[in-house]
């Protein structure tokens, strides 16, 4: 029996913790870690939601120091957060080098619509969707090497975009476009 009553326990911490933790130190860690101002908040809900996880998942004593778990929580979430910037500067500078690798071209008007009306509809789709369809199409990129560069199984993008194209597709049959 008291094993069962064990990660019950430890969740009502994990809640009990993620309530409580000084939203100061938080965000002093996380602005120490180099998160920009406008991304604190966000920063601080991701800390106390993983405070909230390990809680559940933790079976062990309570945490001696709350403070200083919540320090460390917060300053992998900095790090989490950096990681995440990197990736997206790599793909951003590589999609600049394809890019300038192509010969300009002549746009005809119907072109120059037609593109505008699918950057329209790529901006309706979600931020998952516009990016497997941006290296996929855009930057000539395989399924392979989309899933080795986002960090997601071949399974999971090439569902993302199928789902991605339909949305996208649904999009332009409302504006008449196709």
């Amino acid at each position: 029996m008291a094993r069962r009553g064990a990660p019950r326990a430890a969740s009502v911490q994990g809640r009990n913790l993620a309530a409580e933790a000084d939203v100061g130190l938080i965000r002093t860690v996380l602005v120490l870690g180099g998160v920009p101002w406008a991304d604190l908040d966000d920063g601080v809900q991701q800390v106390r939601l993983k405070i909230l996880e390990s809680g559940a998942r933790s079976a062990s004593g309570a945490i001696r120091s709350p403070a200083a778990w919540v320090s460390v929580v917060a300053s992998r979430v900095a790090l989490d957060w950096h990681r995440a910037r990197s990736k997206d500067a790599g793909l951003t500078e590589r999609l600049a080098r394809r890019w300038e690798q192509r010969p300009p071209v002549g746009h005809p008007e119907d072109d120059r619509l037609l593109a505008l009306a699918v950057a329209a509809g790529l901006d309706e789709l979600t931020a998952q969707q516009r990016q497997v369809l941006t290296l996929r199409y855009f930057t000539d990129l395989t399924v392979r090497e989309i899933a080795a560069e986002v960090g997601i199984p071949e399974g999971t993008v090439k569902s993302r975009l199928h789902h991605a194209l339909a949305a996208l597709e649904d999009r332009l049959h409302d504006r008449e476009v196709i």
